[in-house]
């Protein structure tokens, strides 16, 4: 992890993803961080102490089960919060947020300004949005299905436009499976006409009908 001292970097981020308007207070503290692939992103700060607004790069979030091993929740590569979730709590929930490419933040300390953002209505609806957005990913990847089988295909139907995906190492994560099981499965699955390879890690869902 190393901050990055560059204003006019960091207004652009600002900027493009209209960062100041989520919130009522003024003159916020802005920093801007970058963090290497394989960094801990929530290992580096004591997570209830700062808001992570991710603007560049690509994170997996694993939960840690109670023997201590982990499995993959979900991978992130589009702009979102970290830390909102331990705002509302000031506890730190059971996950790891990993840097699977060298990932941006624009981040918050909240030393200096929690008091006042608990009195930001605007932030406040933006914090609750992101926390159900958070939940409904969460649960999603609960989703009871009788095999992984089905779970793929479930998630080709209706959540992979065109009802194709590329990338077996992202679509094992966010099914939560390992990568080799993922490729038996696809293998099988194009035996029986399933589906269809028509990439280098592209595959293309053949038959749809009442999965």
């Amino acid at each position: 992890m190393k901050r990055i001292q560059d204003e006019v970097l960091l207004n652009s981020y600002l900027e493009r993803y209209q960062i100041k308007k989520i919130f009522d207070t003024k003159k916020l503290p802005f920093q801007l961080y970058q963090y290497d692939k394989g960094e801990i992103l929530n290992n580096i700060h004591n997570a209830s102490a700062f808001l992570q607004f991710v603007v560049e790069g690509t994170i997996r979030i694993y939960s840690v089960r109670e023997d201590g091993g982990y499995y993959p929740v979900c991978l992130v590569d589009e702009f979102t919060l970290f830390g909102d979730v331990e705002f509302c709590e000031e506890v730190s929930l059971p996950m790891v947020v990993e840097a699977t490419r060298r990932v941006t933040c624009v981040e918050i300390p909240l030393y200096e300004c929690r008091e006042m953002l608990l009195r930001d209505n605007t932030f406040l609806r933006f914090l609750l949005h992101s926390v159900v957005h958070k939940m409904a990913l969460f649960v999603r990847s609960e989703a009871s299905f009788s095999s992984l089988e089905e779970k793929l295909l479930h998630y080709m139907q209706a959540e992979c436009p065109g009802q194709c995906f590329q990338g077996v190492e992202k679509t094992a994560s966010r099914l939560r499976c390992s990568r080799r099981q993922l490729q038996r499965l696809l293998k099988s699955l194009m035996e029986q006409n399933l589906i269809e390879k028509t990439g280098k890690g592209k595959y293309r869902l053949v038959y749809i009908d009442d999965i």
